[in-house]
């Protein structure tokens, strides 16, 4: 049986990020709440009218929504572009249903932690669906604005003015205590930010990273390991070979 229950989140790809986002991997994430079922690409883009003085392109709030207009969806859409925004903010909400994300200048910020930009995506997912799922309408900026809060608390509403605080609700993503007290005095599931925060502490990184940022953190204890481990496999595999040869 279809459950009506899960948000419907189409992904739509301005310009070229899928140059720098694995869309199948955000798409293969699951939640209880929402899945990415549709994927649309928005290739024929006008030119920017304001020139940041270098050679970025970059687009207004209201260029987006133009660029936007024609889309139509029974769910959320979340657009994802590698252009910035004029305002030099990272996501803006641009109606009803629709948010915009730019990933520009953000994957050097991410990387230097070793975060992946789709974790920052999904991340990003779940604080736009909070905000359809308990306000039904994203341009309702009076009520967003009493759950975003200026300090960095690793919170999926920290406002992150300085781009560079993504790195803290992006590795280890949470709701803090006084955002949870305002989620439930809204009508919401049973259970529901039980269900988020279990699902939030899904979003981490792969296992190879951490190896890399344990390696980083502690490089000659790693070589330590290195040295004891390969040494314990040169004496397995000598013993072996005696075994082998009947010594």
């Amino acid at each position: 049986m279809k459950n009506t229950n899960v948000t419907n989140i189409k992904l739509i790809i301005i310009g070229h990020a899928d140059r720098v986002v694995n869309f199948d991997l955000i798409k293969k994430h699951k939640s209880k709440y929402f899945k990415f079922s549709d994927i649309e690409r928005i290739n024929n883009l006008p030119n920017a009218q304001k020139d940041d003085g270098y050679l970025d392109v970059v687009y207004t709030k209201a260029e987006i929504q133009s660029i936007m207009n024609d889309i139509e969806f029974d769910g959320l859409c979340i657009a994802i572009m590698n252009y910035g925004f004029d305002d030099n903010f990272y996501m803006h909400r641009i109606g009803v249903n629709k948010v915009c994300i730019s990933i520009f200048g953000l994957e050097n910020i991410l990387s230097e932690k070793t975060i992946s930009i789709e974790n920052f995506i999904i991340k990003n997912t779940y604080e736009v669906f909070i905000f359809y799922k308990i306000l039904k309408n994203l341009t309702n900026s009076d009520e967003v604005y009493t759950f975003i809060h200026n300090d960095t608390r690793c919170c999926l509403f920290d406002m992150n003015g300085d781009k560079r605080d993504i790195v803290y609700n992006t590795e280890k993503p949470s709701i803090c205590y006084e955002c949870k007290g305002k989620i439930s005095n809204k009508s919401i599931p049973k259970n529901f930010l039980e269900e988020i925060q279990k699902e939030l502490l899904k979003i981490d990184k792969p296992f190879i990273k951490k190896v890399e940022n344990f390696i980083s953190k502690y490089p000659l204890f790693s070589v330590l390991v290195t040295f004891v481990f390969s040494t314990l496999i040169n004496l397995f595999s000598n013993w072996i070979w005696e075994l082998i040869n009947g010594k």
